[in-house]
């Protein structure tokens, strides 16, 4: 039995992405849904040229607005893929997901992860500590939903059965560097909040029933929070140019883990610092105003 697939869109000024995004995903499913952040260019003008349902929501971060996109979202299929308005499916991981849909010895499976790789300056990025970089990207609605961070947010599922496609979805962002650069100060700014919260105000999550990609990925940063600050993003840089082959993608390779593993991990770090030195290091005053931001 066929076994039905919708697509979610996240968008805030994605007209030099959605387009193509679009056409894209429509090899796969013809039922799309946008949850929007108020774009002020043509983004909505192109979700309504394809006659696609938009919801807009003031954006907080990205896992809180997949979970407000969950609470609306107007479709009864079996399966939600959820893809960024920069990446495109390859075609080979689309057919491999219409015979997982097709195919009843799938049927078991409640998530499906995904092998992203990047396309940076010109090419596709094969080596380093994020290429590829498993995604668990599929699950079946109703199954899913996406865990309260800040960055990094994930799909969680309760009772994990999951299975890893072979082929690739693909970042490939339009954008200049210059636009790179300002998009990853943003992200540093919340990844800092992120450290920040664990420092001051930790929880408790289960973790006893995450697949084991989601583990590993869970272990290593638990690991790299505990590591020196600002040591670590040396050490790390190292780890993936080095130890990971990222020189094997020659010149794109070592700008890609300079600005992406080295130079962003160390503003993350400046920010954190930034903000403990604001309120001179006294954990008191610095929980206290974590929770007004948090």
């Amino acid at each position: 039995m066929k076994r039905t697939i919708s697509v979610l869109l996240l968008t805030f000024n994605e007209e030099i992405h959605l387009e193509r995004c679009i056409q894209n995903v429509q090899k796969l499913s013809s039922e799309i849904f946008i949850i929007d952040s108020y774009s002020t260019d043509n983004t909505l003008e192109i979700a309504e040229k394809y006659q696609i349902p938009v919801y807009q929501h003031k954006f907080i971060h990205h896992a809180n607005q997949i979970n407000q996109a969950l609470e609306v979202y107007p479709y009864e299929s079996d399966y939600i893929i959820r893809v960024d308005c920069d990446e495109l499916l390859s075609d080979e991981l689309i057919d491999e997901i219409k015979v997982c849909l097709e195919d009843d010895s799938f049927i078991s499976f409640n998530g499906f992860y995904m092998r992203r790789k990047v396309f940076f300056m010109g090419g596709l990025l094969h080596y380093g500590m994020t290429n590829p970089m498993w995604l668990l990207r599929i699950w079946k609605r109703g199954e899913g939903k996406c865990d309260d961070k800040w960055m990094d947010e994930k799909i969680v599922i309760e009772h994990p059965n999951t299975y890893q496609l072979k082929h690739l979805i693909i970042d490939h962002n339009l954008n200049n560097l210059t636009w790179w650069t300002q998009k990853h100060n943003l992200y540093a700014s919340r990844e800092a909040m992120e450290v920040l919260r664990h420092r001051y105000i930790p929880s408790v999550p289960n973790n006893k029933d995450l697949p084991w990609i989601d583990s590993i990925i869970h272990y290593s940063k638990t690991f790299y929070n505990k590591s020196p600050i600002f040591v670590r993003s040396i050490l790390l840089f190292h780890y993936s140019y080095f130890f990971r082959l990222g020189f094997m993608d020659g010149l794109r390779g070592l700008m890609w883990n300079i600005l992406q593993v080295f130079w962003y991990r160390f503003l993350v770090d400046a920010k954190v610092y930034e903000f403990e030195n604001l309120y001179k290091f006294d954990k008191i005053r610095i929980r206290e105003e974590l929770k007004k931001i948090i």
